[in-house]
């Protein structure tokens, strides 16, 4: 439990060692947290007057890619994970988790099917790829130029795990 500008004994959410002490602030976030949000907004800021342009002024759009989002600077690391059909992709994810993401399946036969990234969230529920392309709040907008066959295959899984607030997670079928 956190009380404003009190010692709190450590929980996995800011990423320090369990039993150990930090100092939350009013904002109910850690130095290391609040020293997080401003370098990024920092560099949202410093994309769109200083870098954006640029690309703008010399077409970057036309022969490599679209603009970046705030959405996109933001976004937490990802990590894809690749292999061969039934080699233990999403049994490696959910041992990583300590449990099941929405939408696993493990089975003896392939049963991943589609590209699933795994998010952090509020609780747990499934996101079509149509939707979390759209969604001006996941940093999956560029996906939207591989098309509606490549979306029908792909979906966000969103669960609350502490491992979930530092990365995201992508698990793919087999190749």
């Amino acid at each position: 439990m956190s009380f404003k500008g009190k010692e709190v004994a450590a929980s996995s959410r800011n990423g320090a060692p369990l039993g150990s002490s930090v100092k939350v602030g009013a904002d109910g976030l850690t130095a290391e947290e609040r020293l997080y949000q401003e370098t990024v907004h920092e560099l949202q800021k410093t994309y769109a007057k200083k870098i954006k342009p640029l690309e703008q002024s010399y077409c970057f759009e036309g022969f490599h890619s679209a603009p970046l989002t705030p959405q996109d600077i933001g976004s937490k690391p990802m990590v894809l994970l690749l292999g061969q059909y039934s080699t233990g992709k999403t049994t490696f994810v959910e041992y990583l988790l300590g449990e099941s993401y929405p939408g696993a399946h493990v089975g003896i036969e392939p049963t991943t099917d589609r590209f699933v990234a795994i998010m952090g969230g509020p609780e747990p529920k499934v996101i079509p790829g149509h939707a979390a392309a759209v969604s001006g709040d996941l940093p999956f907008s560029g996906l939207t130029k591989f098309g509606t066959k490549f979306l029908s295959r792909f979906q966000v899984s969103q669960l609350s795990n502490p491992l979930l607030q530092n990365l995201t997670i992508i698990d793919t079928p087999g190749i």
